[in-house]
């Protein structure tokens, strides 16, 4: 029979084991985003109902409105490397309070008009 103190060594390594994996597993997920998401961000991709409609340089300061989905619109304002919708004709704004975007891998997204404008990395 086992001794409640070897029962007890036994569970301690056990966690210790589960918690080292975790970290593990945690530092291979960091390690990814940072690779992933480590390109300049160089364009913004504007797209409606999975379709990409237009690609635009971030070093060119330009605004336009994106028609979206059932005769909805998006005023999407590119300034000085970032992005940011303005005005949007849907009734929540959540794009429009979503704020300024700058990094590879950042979006403005927004389901009632079903536009989305996602930062991309150069090649």
């Amino acid at each position: 029979m086992m001794s409640a103190e070897n029962k007890h060594i036994r569970k301690k390594k056990k966690e210790l084991v589960l918690i080292l994996v975790i970290l593990a597993v945690s530092a291979l997920l960091y390690a990814g985003t940072r690779i992933i998401f480590s390109k300049p961000p160089m364009r913004v991709e504007i797209s409606v109902d999975g379709t990409v409609i237009q690609t635009l340089d971030l070093n060119k300061d330009t605004e336009l409105t994106v028609e979206g989905w059932n005769g909805g619109t998006n005023h999407v304002v590119i300034k000085d490397g970032t992005v940011h919708v303005t005005e949007a004709s849907c009734p929540d704004k959540v794009c429009v309070n979503q704020g300024t975007i700058r990094r590879t891998g950042e979006a403005i997204i927004c389901l009632p008009n079903r536009m989305i404008a996602r930062i991309t990395g150069g090649e």
